[in-house]
């Protein structure tokens, strides 16, 4: 397969999912996430005209919740604590059996058990816990985009986010005042992300209309890099050293 070929592939899938995502933005429950993206070009045959060179721009998707999620009839009661205090039987049973696997792979994956885990790779009881809540695979998924623009300004991430309505089909008139007045979309992103799209709803918090104010965004951080900075600054807390008993030093040179 020639490189036009491929090209021509790629540009045929791309413009299908795009028009995908289109149709089930306005009737499916779906946020939107974008994040900075750094890609070495590298040129083997240089030119003057073709030079290795540095490219930053942004990747961004929309993701679609599953069909049956839908707003909560009880969502205007007060919150009950309870399950998350004293727990449910179920999510507990749940719980306990993902963390038994995460530990099992740890353990499997060392390369002390190569030769064990490849002659018990069959075994049932290695076998990982059915999915909670699995994402959509396959067909259902949607592949991620990519713009060439830079977000490392709040002007770069204001581009970005008209870029992305614009990818939607919702600059027209006519989309700008539905998203303005009817549509709540929520943007997720990284710790920076998100303080960005915080920032610009102060820099134009005294625009005319709701659109320009950004009223229909709820930024909202990644869980995932906030639980990585916690998970950072446990470690930095309880390494210590080799000479404190209890420290997480102590107990690395015991296991070696």
């Amino acid at each position: 397969m020639s490189h036009r070929w491929a090209l021509n592939a790629f540009v045929v899938l791309s413009n299908r999912a795009m028009t995908k995502t289109r149709s089930l933005f306005g009737t499916r429950v779906s946020n939107i996430g974008h994040d900075n993206l750094n890609v070495p070009i590298r040129v083997f045959s240089q030119r003057l005209h073709n030079q290795s060179h540095f490219v930053s721009a942004t990747a961004w998707t929309v993701w679609f919740l599953p069909k049956h999620e839908y707003l909560c009839i009880h969502s205007n009661t007060l919150f009950d604590l309870d399950p998350i205090i004293f727990g449910e039987p179920q999510k507990d049973e749940q719980i306990f059996n993902q963390n038994v696997d995460i530990v099992l792979r740890i353990l499997l994956d060392c390369p002390e058990f190569a030769e064990y885990s490849e002659r018990h790779k069959d075994n049932p009881a290695f076998a990982p816990p059915s999915p909670v809540f699995q994402l959509d695979t396959g067909p259902d998924s949607i592949v991620e985009g990519y713009i060439d623009l830079v977000m490392a300004s709040y002007n770069g991430t204001l581009k970005v986010v008209m870029f992305i309505l614009c990818l939607l089909c919702l600059q027209s008139v006519e989309e700008q005042q539905t998203t303005g007045l009817k549509r709540f979309i929520v943007w997720l992103g990284d710790q920076l992300t998100a303080d960005r799209l915080r920032g610009l709803w102060r820099q134009r918090h005294e625009d005319h209309n709701s659109f320009d104010r950004l009223d229909w965004m709820v930024p909202l951080f990644g869980w995932f890099h906030l639980i990585m900075a916690f998970a950072n600054s446990l470690y930095k807390q309880y390494l210590g050293s080799s000479a404190v008993i209890g420290s997480l030093k102590h107990a690395f040179d015991v296991l070696k």
